[in-house]
């Protein structure tokens, strides 16, 4: 046992080692940010926990121990190369001729930079295989161009890309490959085993298309990625992360002419799936796949052999005014309703908006133009709607929705959150009712919005405009024009464009994975959009509709948003980030040792209820084993002659490969 001088000596020791660091922290918090040596980050947190035993100043532990503050930013100012859109012309041409260029997207928000191991990283038969570091907040564009050489045999094929996350442990790999024959051809494989987050195949959707890899949490925090969809209620479990947010200051996935995922056909038109389908999964598996805005276009439908025969449903048209529309029938309002309630029955503590529009009478020979509603149908309506649970009643009308707090409707119902209905009432008359806030419906100007449609038929421009928009938004400072925004993250190409390519193809190759290179390297913690709307939310390959074959981007993007990229905004989120070391438990510890308690570590650690645990393996058409095979696709336990690392190595003879 040392001797008692001895413990006084290391005991003073480490004393003036902790309060000197305390000292030059420029955030005076124990746990410090990633700039800062983690070890005497703990050290310290340990000391502050027993301050009177190392005679550590206490207004050196407690003061802005749960602040955010700007010398603790990790968003990167670094910008990574400005990516390709697929041309359109490629849209149909996937599996025809097999050379191709492939891009990997991947998406960065987490604290910490993701740096390419060029020593591990290798190709063969790729004519360009082009990686780089990702920073924090960031996204980039990886290139992988399959040979176009004589001679070569396409089933050899491979490559991989190896990023270690620095400041852990931690790392993951992106495989390149070929599946030979096949209508998808070129295979990607997301491997995040040294994460514990699994691994998934992909196919790649179409020739110079793109697959998306997002990532978000931290070491200490926990990491999700989206190779698979977590709990439903993902708000809920950013509860404590958004709760005090204004509703504008939000990250929300939404989904355009969300209705229409089938085309039910009861409209006597020519509106098909290729030219008026906007949505791959029902409304319950949107919900599930992340949305929380929702653009519900209801009519009254009239049926016209039997006109006592009636039904509200949803619609896709041209013009909802017109003396002849064009599109046709998807959802009906029932089929919407037992999804709704389905979802939040499961999934309770959400914040969901319906904004609904229409609101109007169409024929089922839509000639003659519309159909205004009455009262007898307008009150058959609001019955309707009705039906929905966790609807949210008498809400204070003297204050905008989108400037209440996200705690202000998350914690309606006893906690179950709210159900908001937002009703357009243009083609209703005056002598209707146009809400009824005592149901919970109220009229869409509670929540006044920019929705900002670029009406445009090229992503390219689409994605320009969308972006300059983004930017007269001011999320700091003196906040000017800072509102809630709908980003339309979609094309509006004319019919005979549509009907040739389908809506669902110009969202899946080109336009939804553009989101996730040119839109995130256009956002920052002060520049956002409340909401991206966009056609055929998680699927990734055409009509694979099967919730276990969506890919869960869009989730995993929400909850990054929200949990990294708004909370380095410190004029919105006002506390710590929760993904810096140990940001709620030093907040927790410091709380209570004025007095002099002392609690458990591990009861106070910070618990991510989104972090992922799991291992497994997802193969392409959707089959999950939860044990990894140990034959993964794309996995060569050895390297031919001429494999081509990125530092610079090429090898002259059969290797074993290093990363296996």
């Amino acid at each position: 046992m040392l001797a008692p001088t001895l413990l006084v000596y290391l005991q003073h020791l480490f004393s003036l080692c902790v309060r000197s660091y305390l000292q030059v922290s420029q955030d005076d918090v124990t746990l410090a940010t990633m700039r800062h040596n983690e070890l005497w980050a703990s050290l310290a947190a340990v000391a502050c926990v027993f301050q009177p035993v190392f005679s550590v100043p206490l207004e050196n532990c407690a003061r802005d121990a749960d602040t955010c503050q700007a010398s603790d930013r990790t968003y990167s100012n670094e910008v990574p190369r400005a990516g390709s859109y697929q041309p359109w012309s490629l849209i149909k041409l996937g599996s025809i001729g097999f050379p191709a260029k492939q891009y990997v997207t991947i998406v960065n928000l987490t604290p910490h930079r993701f740096v390419l191991d060029r020593s591990r990283t290798h190709s063969y038969q790729f004519d360009v295989f082009d990686w780089d570091d990702i920073p924090q907040g960031r996204s980039r564009q990886n290139t992988a161009a399959y040979t176009s050489k004589a001679g070569k045999n396409d089933v050899d094929d491979n490559g991989e890309a190896f990023y270690n996350i620095q400041g852990t442990n931690k790392g993951f790999m992106i495989r390149k490959t070929t599946h030979i024959p096949d209508d998808y051809p070129r295979r990607t494989v997301f491997d995040l085993g040294g994460m514990g987050l699994g691994a998934r195949e992909y196919l790649d959707p179409g020739k110079e298309s793109a697959v998306t890899l997002v990532i978000t949490g931290s070491d200490t925090y926990g990491f999700t990625a989206s190779l698979r969809h977590g709990p439903g209620n993902w708000m809920k479990g950013l509860y404590d992360v958004i709760k005090d947010r204004k509703v504008q200051h939000l990250y929300l996935p939404g989904t355009h002419d969300s209705g229409m995922s089938t085309i039910s056909g009861d409209l006597t038109s020519i509106g098909t799936a290729v030219n008026t389908q906007t949505q791959g999964v029902n409304l319950y598996d949107q919900m599930r796949a992340g949305a929380r805005l929702f653009d519900l276009r209801v009519f009254f439908f009239f049926f016209f052999d039997h006109l006592d025969l009636h039904k509200f449903y949803t619609l896709h048209v041209n013009d909802e005014t017109a003396e002849v529309a064009v599109g046709n029938t998807g959802l009906s309002l029932d089929q919407a309703i037992d999804q709704v309630n389905q979802f939040t029955r499961e999934n309770p503590g959400e914040i969901v908006f319906f904004r609904v529009r229409y609101l109007i009478g169409i024929r089922q020979l839509p000639v003659g133009g519309p159909v205004i509603w009455d009262n007898a149908i307008t009150n058959e309506f609001f019955g309707k709607l009705r039906q929905i649970n966790n609807r949210c009643p008498n809400l204070d009308q003297n204050t905008q929705f989108s400037q209440q707090k996200a705690s202000y409707f998350m914690d309606q119902n006893g906690g179950k959150g709210c159900v908001l209905f937002l009703l357009n009432g243009s083609n209703l008359p005056s002598n209707v009712p146009h809400d009824s806030p005592g149901d919970g419906l109220y009229k869409d100007s509670m929540m006044n919005v920019w929705d900002n449609w670029s009406n445009l038929p090229d992503t390219k421009k689409m994605a320009d405009d969308q972006v300059a928009k983004w930017k007269t938004v001011s999320r700091s400072g003196n906040f000017q024009n800072d509102q809630f925004l709908i980003s339309q993250w979609l094309v509006s190409a004319d019919a005979l464009t549509t009907t040739a390519l389908s809506i669902q193809d110009i969202a899946i190759q080109p336009t939804n994975p553009a989101l996730y290179w040119m839109g995130l390297n256009n956002m920052s913690p002060e520049i956002f959009p409340t909401v991206s709307l966009i056609d055929y939310i998680g699927v990734v390959v055409n009509s694979r509709f099967s919730f276990d074959q969506l890919s869960a981007e869009m989730y995993t993007f929400a909850i990054g948003m929200n949990l990294y990229m708004i909370s380095e905004n410190c004029a919105i989120n006002t506390r710590r980030s929760p993904l810096l070391p140990g940001a709620r438990k030093a907040a927790q510890k410091l709380a209570v040792s004025e007095d002099g308690s002392v609690s458990d570590f591990a009861e106070d650690a910070v618990v991510n209820p989104l972090a992922s645990d799991w291992n497994g393996f997802i193969y392409s058409n959707g089959t999950v084993v939860d044990q990894a095979p140990e034959e993964r696709p794309g996995q060569e336990h050895t390297l031919k002659a001429g494999t081509v690392f990125m530092n610079g190595t090429v090898l002259t003879h059969e290797a074993a490969n290093p990363n296996v």
